[in-house]
C-alpha cells in the first residue's frame, strides 16, 4: 500500500513535549521510579466556583450547540477582560472561542498562511508553532534569541531574518520555554518591525497571569498602530488550571476573525456549551489565579536556588510562566544527550532545549508546576549526578 501521509504532515512531526509527558506516564505505570517535569500543566485543581458553574449548566441542559464563535455572554465577558486588564479594545465580533488556545493558534496559521509565505518565530519557542506553520504549507523562519542576554529581542535581530516572503510573526509573552517577559522597548521594536514589513502578528498570552518580581504584562494588541493586525491568543488552561476543559480564545479585528470562523464552522463547529458557561466564572476567579502565581513563585525560587548551587548549571530566574530553562556545561553533551543522561542516571524526565528550536542548545526545560517535595527531590538527584 502506498504512503498516504501528506508531505506537510511529515515535515511537521509530533509534539515533543506531549510525547515526553506520555513517556513519563507510561514509565510510572510500569512501576519505574521517575520524576516527570515535562508537561506544562498546573498541578492545582480547577476552582470550585468553575466546577459548580459547569455542573449547574449541565443540569439545566445547557448541552447543545452554541454559536460557532462562542456564546454572546462569554464573548462579552472576554471583551470586558481585554479592555480592563490588557488595554485591548475588542468587540464581540472579534472574539472566537475555541476548544483550547492551540486550536485558535492553528486557525490563525491555517487561515492566513499558504505555500510561498514565511512565518517568523522568536526562538526558543513552543514547538507547535513550527508544526502549525509547516502544516499550513508555509516556511518556518526562526529568529534565535540568546541565553546570555536573557532572550531579549531587538529590531536588529528581526531585520536580520526577514525576507520578502514574510507574512506573519509569532510572539509568546511570557515565553514558553524561557520565561522571558517582554519589556516596553521590546514591544515597541516588534510593533515598528511589523508595521515596516506589513506583517500579521500572533501574540500568544496564555501565561499572562504568571509574572514575577514586580514585572508587568504588556499586550501587543493594545498598541494602537498595530491593533488591526494583531491576533491575541489566550485561554484558561494555565490561569484557572483548566487544561482538560479545552477552552481558549482569539481576539482580533472582526475582519480577521470572520476568516478564522470559517475553519471553526467546518471543523469543531463550536466549543462545549457548558465549558463556556464555566469559563465566565473562571474569568472572575482572580484570587485563585493569584494564589497559584504566588505558589509558583515560591517553587521557582526553590528550583532555581537549588540548580544554581550546582557548579555546572546556570539557571536564570524565570520572569514569567512556570518553567526553569537552564544551561548545563557538562562533558560536551548536546541538549538531547543531557536529557537522556538525566533520565537514565537520575530518573528525571525533562525536555531538551533544542525541542524548542534555535537558542536552546545545551539547555533543559523543567516545569516547576510540581510539588515542593518532587522539586526538592529533583535538586537532590541532580546535585548528586553532576557532582560525580
Amino acid at each position: 500500500m502506498r504512503d498516504f501521509e501528506a508531505r506537510r504532515m511529515k515535515l511537521a512531526g509530533g509534539s515533543p513535549t506531549v510525547a515526553l509527558n506520555a513517556r513519563g506516564i507510561r514509565m510510572k505505570e510500569e512501576g519505574i521510579d521517575v520524576l516527570s517535569f515535562a508537561a506544562g500543566e498546573p498541578d492545582f485543581d480547577t476552582p470550585e466556583a468553575v466546577k459548580d458553574a459547569a455542573i449547574e449548566a449541565i443540569r439545566r441542559n445547557d448541552t447543545h450547540y452554541t454559536s460557532a464563535a462562542g456564546t454572546m455572554a462569554l464573548r462579552r465577558r472576554i471583551v470586558q477582560k481585554l479592555r480592563e486588564e490588557n488595554g485591548i479594545e475588542a468587540s464581540e465580533d472579534g472574539i472566537l472561542v475555541t476548544p483550547g488556545a492551540k486550536l485558535a493558534l492553528y486557525a490563525a496559521m491555517t487561515c492566513f498562511l499558504q505555500e510561498g509565505d514565511a512565518c517568523m518565530v522568536l526562538t526558543p519557542a513552543y514547538p507547535s508553532y513550527r508544526s502549525g506553520i509547516l502544516m499550513a504549507g508555509a516556511d518556518y523562519v526562526p529568529v534565535p534569541l540568546s541565553f546570555d542576554n536573557g532572550f531579549v529581542v531587538t529590531r536588529e535581530m528581526l531585520e536580520a531574518k526577514v525576507t520578502k516572503h514574510a507574512k506573519m510573526l509569532i510572539v509568546c509573552n511570557p515565553c514558553n520555554p524561557t520565561g522571558h517577559v517582554l519589556t516596553e522597548q521590546e514591544l515597541r521594536d516588534i510593533a515598528d518591525f511589523v508595521l515596516a514589513h506589513d506583517l500579521l502578528l500572533i501574540a500568544d498570552e496564555i501565561y499572562e497571569k504568571l509574572i514575577y518580581d514586580g514585572r508587568k504584562h504588556l499586550s501587543l494588541g493594545a498598541i494602537p498602530e498595530i491593533r488591526d493586525r494583531v491576533i491575541t491568543l489566550n485561554g484558561l488552561s494555565k490561569s484557572a488550571a483548566m487544561t482538560g476543559w479545552r477552552i481558549g480564545y482569539s481576539a482580533a479585528s472582526p475582519e480577521l476573525t470572520k476568516v478564522m470562523l470559517k475553519l471553526q464552522q467546518n471543523t469543531v463547529n463550536c466549543t462545549a456549551s457548558f465549558t463556556q458557561t464555566a469559563s465566565i466564572a473562571a474569568l472572575d476567579c482572580a484570587a485563585d489565579a493569584e494564589r497559584m502565581r504566588l505558589s509558583y513563585l515560591e517553587r521557582r525560587n526553590l528550583i532555581c536556588d537549588g540548580l544554581n548551587a550546582i557548579p555546572c548549571i546556570e539557571c536564570p530566574r524565570a520572569e514569567g510562566a512556570f518553567y526553569a530553562f537552564f544551561r548545563i556545561d557538562c562533558r560536551g553533551m548536546s541538549s538531547e544527550q543531557l536529557a537522556d543522561y538525566i533520565l537514565e542516571k537520575a530518573g528525571i524526565l525533562v525536555v531538551p532545549g533544542t525541542a524548542f528550536g534555535e537558542g536552546g542548545e545545551k539547555c533543559i526545560r523543567l516545569s516547576f508546576a510540581a510539588s515542593r517535595e518532587s522539586l526538592q527531590e529533583a535538586v537532590k538527584r541532580l546535585t548528586a549526578l553532576f557532582s560525580e
